[in-house]
C-alpha cells in the first residue's frame, strides 16, 4: 500500500552542494578550501550582500514587507524593471513576464506547463543538476545535446520532433552554470535559423541566472537582440534570477520573460504560468519586488558601481586560475566568464576519484557529469594557487 503518486519518487534528497558546504563549514583546517557554494564571498570568505540592495529592503514600511504582492503574475513595477534591465530595449517583440519563485522557479513553470507528461526536455550534457530533478517531478524524460556544439543541439532537436509535438530547449548562457561557457552570435544565429525550419512548436528556455556577471555587460547581452529573428513557431522564455543579480539567494524571487512572435501566444502561456503560481506558491515576495523596482528607479548608478566590483574580483580570480591550470596543463572546459570553471575528465570513475583525493586534501568541489566544478566566485585570490597546486598533485596520482 502507498500513499503517493506512483511515478513520485520517494527517496530523500540529498543535494551534494548543500551536504559539501556543510561538511566544508565543519572542517576545522585553516587551510581548508570551499569551492563548493554558488554565491560570491569576497576575499575574507564572507558572504557578500549589496549595500545598495540591502539598505533599500531595510528602508522598506514593514507593513510592506508583511503584505502580500499585488497579484499572482508579479508587481507592475517590478516585472516592467525587470523587462528593462534585462533587455535595454533590444527587443521587439510581444511579450509578458510572470514572477516566480527564484529563478528555480522561472524553471518549474516552463518545465511544468509546456511538455505533455513522458515528453523529453533537451538540456545540456553538462547542466546545473536541478534540471533533472525538476524535469523528474513534473514525470519528463532528459535528453542531452554536446553543451558546446549548436550543430548537436540542432540534430538532437530534429530528431526529438520525430516523437513528439513540441520541443523545449535548455540554454543556460552566458556564464553557464557549471563551466562559464557561452554561446557566441553566430551559435544563436544557427540555432534560431534551424528553429524556423522544424514545423512544430519551439520553445528555448534561456536561463540567465548570471547575466550580470558577464565580464563585458554590453557585449554579454548583444545576443539578445537575435530573438527579434524568432519565427512564429519558436517562443523564448528568458529566466531570470534576483538571487544572484541582487546577491539576495533568501529571497527566493526571479520571473519569466516571455517572448514571442504572436500575443495570443503570449498571453495564453502567460495565463497558465499565472495559473500555476497560484497552485504552487501563491505570490512571490513583495519586499523583494519592490526592492528590486525601487533600486532600478532610485539606486541603479550605485547598484551598477557596487556590481562592477564584484565583476572586476571575480575576473581577477578567474585570470589567475586560468593561468594556473594552464601552466600545470589541467584539462577544463571552455570558459568565458561567470562563476564557475570546471575541470573536464574523459569519464566519472576518474572524476570520482579525484573528487575523493580532494576532500582527503581538505578541498570541496562539486561534481558534475565528466567534470569538477570550482566556484571561483567563493574561493578567495591567495587561495587559488594553492587549489591549482593541490589539482596537479592529485590529478598524477
Amino acid at each position: 500500500m502507498t500513499f503517493i503518486r506512483r511515478d513520485a519518487n520517494p527517496n530523500k534528497i540529498a543535494d551534494e552542494v548543500f551536504v559539501l558546504s556543510k561538511k566544508a563549514k565543519e572542517d576545522k583546517d585553516p587551510k581548508k578550501i570551499n569551492a563548493t557554494i554558488g554565491s560570491i564571498l569576497d576575499e575574507n570568505e564572507e558572504l557578500v550582500a549589496f549595500k545598495s540592495v540591502f539598505e533599500t529592503f531595510d528602508a522598506l514600511d514593514d507593513k510592506d514587507k508583511a503584505r502580500y504582492a499585488d497579484n499572482f503574475e508579479g508587481n507592475k513595477d517590478y516585472l516592467e524593471a525587470v523587462y528593462k534591465h534585462v533587455l535595454k530595449g533590444q527587443v521587439d517583440l510581444p511579450h509578458r513576464l510572470v514572477a516566480t519563485s527564484g529563478g528555480t522557479g522561472a524553471i518549474t513553470l516552463a518545465f511544468k506547463n509546456i511538455l505533455e507528461r513522458g515528453d523529453q526536455v533537451l538540456l545540456p550534457h553538462i547542466a546545473w543538476g536541478a534540471y533533472k530533478t525538476i524535469a523528474e517531478d513534473h514525470a519528463l524524460k532528459v535528453t542531452t545535446y554536446n553543451t558546446f556544439d549548436v550543430d548537436d543541439l540542432i540534430l538532437k532537436a530534429h530528431e526529438l520532433c520525430k516523437s513528439q509535438d513540441k520541443l523545449l530547449i535548455v540554454i543556460n548562457s552566458p556564464c553557464h552554470n557549471p563551466t562559464g561557457f557561452a554561446f557566441d552570435l553566430a551559435m544563436w544565429d544557427k540555432l534560431i535559423k534551424a528553429l524556423e525550419a522544424i514545423e512544430k512548436p519551439c520553445v528555448i528556455l534561456n536561463d540567465i541566472a548570471y547575466l550580470d556577471y558577464t565580464y563585458d555587460l554590453k557585449k554579454g547581452r548583444e545576443y539578445l537582440k537575435l530573438f527579434n529573428e524568432i519565427s512564429a513557431n519558436t517562443m523564448v522564455i528568458i529566466a531570470f534570477s534576483l538571487s544572484k543579480t541582487f546577491t539576495s539567494y533568501g529571497l527566493r524571487t526571479g520571473a519569466d520573460i516571455i517572448l514571442a512572435r504572436n500575443k495570443e501566444d503570449v498571453d495564453a502561456l502567460a495565463n497558465v504560468f499565472e495559473r500555476s503560481c497560484r497552485a504552487l506558491w501563491s505570490n512571490v515576495n513583495n519586499a523583494a519586488m519592490m526592492t528590486f523596482a525601487k533600486v532600478m528607479r532610485d539606486k541603479r548608478e550605485e547598484f551598477l558601481l557596487e556590481k562592477d566590483g564584484y565583476i572586476k574580483m571575480l575576473k581577477k580570480r578567474s585570470d589567475l586560475f586560468l593561468k594556473e591550470l594552464d601552466a600545470y596543463h589541467i584539462p577544463y572546459y571552455p570558459y568565458n566568464d561567470g562563476f564557475f570553471i570546471t575541470i573536464s575528465f574523459k569519464d566519472n570513475q576518474k572524476r570520482d576519484n579525484v573528487h575523493e583525493l580532494l576532500l582527503k586534501r581538505h578541498v570541496y568541489t562539486l561534481r558534475v557529469n565528466l567534470g569538477i566544478r570550482i566556484a571561483i566566485c567563493s574561493v578567495p585570490y591567495n587561495k587559488l594557487k594553492d587549489l591549482s597546486l593541490i589539482l596537479k598533485e592529485v590529478l598524477e596520482k
